[in-house]
């Protein structure tokens, strides 16, 4: 089935790249009629059973008076699709195939259809210029020692012991509120058949419980592996209308795995951090029960790795790509409570700059040693980073977080592509420390 879905994008999707600067690229993904009809046909379908014509049935109304009369609308349903279920992942999927770096995320720029229904996406690429990595497996690395108060070894053991005991008692296969729900969809026509019986779409959602009252949510609650169901319901917000109401698809939904949300995962954790013994398990935890000024020591050791990664590899960033970065940081601290206080501060642009530009630097330098090492990733590896979301220590460990900050707290699916890019780094991360520190 691999092999066939991977056959299926490769005979209907496009993706060129065009160089507009040394570091700016315009990349161009172009979906072929062949996949987009289907769909554009499925949508103009859903349009018929909101339009009322005197003298017709609804399945009688001409498709010609929709397309002229809704033509916006339909258009906008049709982006809206292709962008979330294929464009962005097949963009995503083909930057790290082809390990190109970028130092801001991908940018929309245009969408164009054409009068014979092919679909051309054009992106916007911030492109860093490669580094020349030094053998960095033989650097010296001192990480920053913990605390040495017995207290945080109490803490550890408690936190094993309560969290292990109640991660047991948990069903593994039957989804339960604050469960992480990995699904896949098929968009089905009026008969309930599959529009596009070779393609699928994979998607992560938390089943948090401020939304359990939805009906997508209602109806994940006591399902399980294997399960599937039909729903109109999948949350997906419009991002090419500002409609508030747009027509929603219909969708095979079939659940694939459980990232079980509300305690701390033991063989998760092992497998993450590469531990085999329980001295190995208890010096790691202490990494986030161990502070010192405030910081702990697990964000002690990035820093100090970074610093020497950085120290060995010198290089300088554009002032454009700081810019671009800073404009996503404020944006990111406006939603937070304390964003005015934070605004008053005398330094405060002074202080965005220098952690932008320390980002970008850092993330340039995974993707690097990513690419290097050929570090792949799959549903598991997802899985495993989705559990240390599940306590506000355990998030101690995550350094690198996808472009959507809380998807935790996230009404909206999350394409696996979203979190993939994240969970590279993050596993890149722990390779490296894992390297230096054995």
């Amino acid at each position: 089935m691999e092999n066939v879905k991977k056959n299926f994008f490769l005979n209907n999707f496009i993706f060129q790249t065009i160089p507009i600067t040394s570091h700016l690229f315009k990349a161009t993904i172009q979906v072929s009629n062949d996949f987009v009809n289907p769909i554009y046909k499925q949508t103009i379908e859903l349009y018929k059973k909101k339009t009322y014509l005197p003298g017709l049935k609804s399945k009688d109304i001409p498709s010609e008076y929709l397309e002229d009369n809704y033509k916006k609308e339909i258009e906008n349903n049709l982006k809206n699709f292709l962008f979330k279920h294929t464009v962005l992942n097949f963009l995503l999927a083909q930057i790290r195939n082809k390990k190109i770096i970028l130092t801001n995320y991908p940018r929309l720029s245009d969408i164009k259809i054409s009068s014979d229904k092919n679909v051309c996406f054009d992106f916007d690429l911030s492109i860093a210029d490669p580094i020349e990595l030094k053998e960095w497996k033989n650097f010296i690395f001192r990480a920053p020692k913990r605390k040495r108060y017995k207290d945080a070894d109490k803490q550890v053991d408690l936190f094993l012991k309560r969290e292990s005991s109640l991660f047991k008692k948990q069903d593994y296969n039957t989804v339960e509120e604050n469960d992480w729900v990995c699904f896949i969809t098929v968009l089905l026509d009026e008969n309930q058949k599959p529009v596009l019986p070779d393609f699928k779409s994979s998607f992560w959602i938390k089943v948090n419980n401020k939304y359990l009252t939805k009906p997508f949510f209602m109806q994940l609650i006591g399902r399980k592996i294997g399960d599937s169901f039909i729903t109109n319901d999948l949350p997906t917000q419009n991002d090419f209308s500002s409609d508030i109401e747009y027509e929603k698809y219909s969708f095979l939904i079939e659940i694939k795995m459980i990232a079980k949300g509300s305690f701390f995962s033991l063989e998760s954790f092992k497998t993450i951090f590469q531990l085999k013994s329980k001295a190995d398990i208890h010096k790691k935890l202490i990494e986030v029960f161990s502070y010192r000024n405030d910081i702990s020591q697990r964000k002690s050791i990035i820093e100090e790795l970074f610093h020497l990664l950085l120290s060995k590899h010198r290089f300088e960033i554009p002032k454009h790509f700081v810019i671009r970065r800073e404009e996503d940081i404020i944006l990111s601290l406006k939603k937070h409570p304390d964003y005015q206080v934070y605004k008053q501060q005398k330094d405060f642009l002074n202080q965005i700059e220098t952690l932008a530009e320390k980002v970008i630097k850092e993330e340039i330098m995974i993707d690097q040693i990513a690419y290097q090492e050929n570090i792949k990733i799959d549903h598991r590896d997802i899985q495993n980073y989705l559990y240390l979301f599940n306590n506000n220590r355990l998030k101690e460990f995550v350094y690198f977080k996808p472009f959507e900050e809380k998807i935790e707290e996230s009404e909206q699916p999350l394409h696996k592509s979203c979190l993939e890019q994240s969970v590279l780094r993050e596993k890149t991360l722990n390779y490296i420390i894992h390297e230096l520190t054995k």
